[in-house]
């Protein structure tokens, strides 16, 4: 049986909320919406839908827009953000 602490923190909550592949902004109602799988490959790289979404008027989830990216631009891209408090 898994131990759920309460009170748990917004972030948390935030997270729970959204449920699995979801990246909440850490200052905002945004988040990004991964799928459970990519969109296949194509040519010479593997595509994956992102979703942009926020919350409407009613709180409800509304999507912003979609972005195909390749998961090698991706992991290139977090990669190359620098830690700037160890530098």
């Amino acid at each position: 049986m898994k131990v759920v602490r309460i009170p748990i923190n917004s972030m948390t909550r935030m997270k729970n909320k959204l449920g699995k592949g979801a990246v909440p902004c850490q200052v905002s109602d945004r988040w990004l919406k991964f799928p459970a799988e990519s969109a296949g490959h194509f040519g010479e790289g593997e595509f994956i839908t992102l979703d942009v979404m926020t919350l409407d008027k009613n709180e409800r989830p509304r999507k912003i827009c979609e972005l195909v990216v390749t998961r090698e631009d991706l992991l290139s891209a977090i990669n190359g953000v620098k830690d700037k408090d160890n530098v």
